[in-house]
């Protein structure tokens, strides 16, 4: 079974309460679209921070294009909003917890694609840098070819499951702190 695979399949109920959680917020509501990016605010900037900080080896070689957190700010300054929250803890001190954690960060960019799409309906004219962000570059599908070749023992790859679910749980945590708008 490849890294993905068994990515997937472990942290497969964290994904479903997170998209629960992130569905609560209807986009086509100005607020609830702030209070979304608010909520990515408080968690992807600080796990980036801290692959930053990674052995260059322990990255996919894009890894500077792959970065959203420029992205992320400069939608929040258009809507006249800054991070509601604190940082995230965000300490991914071995690769196989970073090659779990980026397996959430990629993906979190799929995600980001359905959602424009959404939201480019709902509101044409919101800022949407961080959903569009590396759009038509096919950065999961290279992401996930360099993912496969990552050679993992089974140690290391519960290590990286937890890595996953470190970040799987911040957002977790983000979207319960921000909670969608009362309508």
């Amino acid at each position: 079974m490849t890294l993905r695979n068994t990515l997937r399949a472990a942290t497969r109920q964290d994904h479903d309460r997170v998209d629960r959680l992130g569905a609560a917020f209807d986009l086509a509501r100005p607020a609830d679209y702030g209070a979304f990016l608010q909520a990515h605010a408080a968690v992807l900037p600080a796990f980036e921070a801290s692959l930053d900080l990674a052995p260059p080896e322990d990255l996919p070689p894009d890894w500077p294009q792959r970065r959203r957190a420029q992205a992320l700010a400069a939608d929040l300054a258009a809507l006249g909003l800054g991070p509601a929250l604190a940082a995230s803890q965000a300490t991914l001190p071995t690769r196989p917890t970073r090659l779990g954690a980026l397996y959430v960060l990629e993906g979190s960019r799929l995600g980001g694609a359905v959602l424009r799409r959404a939201l480019s309906t709902a509101q044409p004219a919101a800022p949407d840098a961080y959903l569009a962000h590396g759009e038509g570059l096919l950065l999961w599908r290279s992401f996930l070819r360099w993912l496969d070749n990552q050679p993992l023992d089974a140690e290391e790859t519960q290590a990286a499951i937890l890595g996953a679910r470190q970040v799987f749980s911040a957002f977790e945590t983000a979207f319960e702190a921000v909670s969608a708008p009362v309508r």
